[in-house]
């Protein structure tokens, strides 16, 4: 067993894909969907000098059940929305996270939004499958933008969801920072790095 999950909520891979991932049924099925604690979301970027990476500290979650359903050899899904703390993200630097805080709006705007949108399963001929592509939703300062990134389901019993999408802060409506009268410039691109293993109670 790779990741140790709690007895309940193990699944082998061939009823992992034939209960959700590689379901076949054209009606809508719902799923508690569970995030395993091997997840992990980081922010890479730069300024003229150096570069910097925030590390997501917190535990990433799911809150409410996820809606599936088949649609021409698409999985859309509804309910997967993970909210990540703006105050959760760490450089490890004082003045940064500050900066970053700050450039985020986290009083207005405390979370960013990645929303699992839908899946593309390249499909097998016994009607599973093992990779394919994801649909994701990422909203930052009330602005909401999808990207399309890598995923594939690992044996025994998870999907991995993984990309480093790189993203225009100014898309969402963001100013980067500038420090010591204009001398440090952060670079308006940066890289939103995730791996996030998902598996279900199914």
């Amino acid at each position: 067993m790779l990741y140790n999950l709690a007895p309940n909520r193990a699944l082998s891979f061939f009823a992992l894909a034939l209960l959700f991932f590689a379901t076949t049924s054209l009606y809508a099925q719902e799923y508690q969907i569970f995030i395993h604690p091997s997840s992990d979301v980081a922010v890479y970027g730069s300024t003229n000098v150096n570069n910097f990476k925030f590390e997501y500290t917190e535990r990433i979650k799911l809150e409410k059940p996820v809606k599936v359903k088949r649609t021409d050899g698409t999985l859309k899904l509804s309910g997967g929305i993970i909210d990540l703390k703006v105050s959760a993200f760490d450089s490890g630097n004082g003045i940064m996270n500050k900066d970053f805080r700050k450039m985020l709006q986290e009083e207005e705007n405390p979370f960013i939004q990645v929303e699992l949108a839908a899946l593309q399963p390249v499909w097998l001929p016994n009607a599973s499958w093992r990779e394919g592509k994801a649909e994701i939703n990422i909203t930052i300062n009330r602005v909401t933008k999808k990207y399309v990134v890598s995923c594939k389901v690992e044996n025994p019993e998870s999907l991995l969801i993984y990309g480093r999408q790189k993203v225009s802060l100014t898309d969402y409506g963001l100013t980067p920072p500038v420090r010591m009268m204009g001398m440090v410039k952060v670079s308006e691109w940066v890289d939103l790095d995730f791996s996030l293993r998902f598996a279900t109670d199914r």
